[in-house]
């Protein structure tokens, strides 16, 4: 059976590679004979750890970004530090997010934390006298260790992330909604002669990335329209028609990042109307 903490690292992953070598990693605890089997778990989870980390960080996003310093100075290479701000972060300045989001020092200090949880994990990879052959009584002990140190990893990498994207809701709210509201779609036009948009209601929002230079919003919500058939004058004459309704939307914009969110530019894609029900 498998344990709470297991199911919650399991919960964690992003993609089936991930999940795949977790289950892997497991295996090789089995092995009873085998007198390296807690080393090949401890660097399995270590490399777990770094495709994590490598997915949430893709190399070309992290060297984009206006913070990118090549801190390791080997030609392409990315610091693990440089990959946990990313994943945390994404392309967003350390001062953007101090003046503009939260205090700085706070993410900092997750950052450390986040590092600290590797270290245990490479802790226990190299084979020595001390960790060859380890009694299945120490195994039980660090495995206990590592696993939790792997899913601090995620957590925080994870947990962080979101202090950001729930402090961005608010503050892109009011920029969005100025900016939809010149956004008509031509499956309104077919409906009637004429047309106003009176109100765009957004329902949901979703910042589902943070890049190197922009945030990724999908939203969903309600466009208010009123429709009209005829001219103005078919109104007055009691010969045209118009009524009020509402159609659920769905868009995704970019916000490209500048110095403050008041300087952001928002770039509208795919602000699709659905009028299927109007047909129905």
């Amino acid at each position: 059976m498998e344990s709470t903490e297991i199911s919650q690292i399991k919960t964690l992953l992003k993609s089936q590679f991930e999940k795949d070598l977790f289950d892997a990693s497991l295996e090789n605890l089995k092995e009873k004979n085998n007198k390296i089997r807690f080393n090949n778990f401890a660097y399995s989870i270590r490399e777990l750890s770094r495709h994590f980390l490598h997915n949430l960080s893709p190399d070309e996003e992290v060297q984009k970004c206006v913070w990118y310093k090549n801190e390791t100075e080997i030609a392409g290479q990315i610091s693990r530090g440089e990959r946990i701000k990313y994943a945390i972060q994404g392309g967003l300045t350390d001062k953007f997010v101090d003046e503009e989001i939260i205090e700085i020092e706070t993410i900092i200090q997750r950052k450390k934390e986040i590092k600290d949880c590797v270290e245990i994990l490479n802790k226990y990879t190299h084979i020595n006298l001390k960790t060859f052959d380890v009694s299945q009584v120490n195994i039980d002990r660090y495995t206990e260790q590592i696993l939790s140190a792997f899913k601090n990893f995620a957590e925080t990498i994870e947990n962080t992330h979101n202090i950001i994207i729930d402090e961005l809701y608010e503050k892109i709210q009011d920029e969005f909604i100025q900016h939809s509201l010149y956004e008509i779609a031509d499956s309104v036009d077919i409906l009637a002669t004429h047309h106003n948009l009176e109100e765009i209601s957004p329902t949901k929002y979703h910042i589902s990335k943070i890049e190197s230079k922009t945030m990724k919003i999908e939203t969903d919500g309600v466009v208010y329209v009123r429709l009209q058939w005829g001219s103005n004058s078919d109104l007055r004459k009691d010969i045209g028609a118009e009524m009020h309704t509402s159609f659920p939307f769905n868009c995704n914009i970019n916000v490209e990042i500048n110095k403050t969110l008041e300087d952001a530019t928002v770039e509208i894609e795919d602000f699709l109307i659905d009028t299927s029900d109007w047909y129905e």
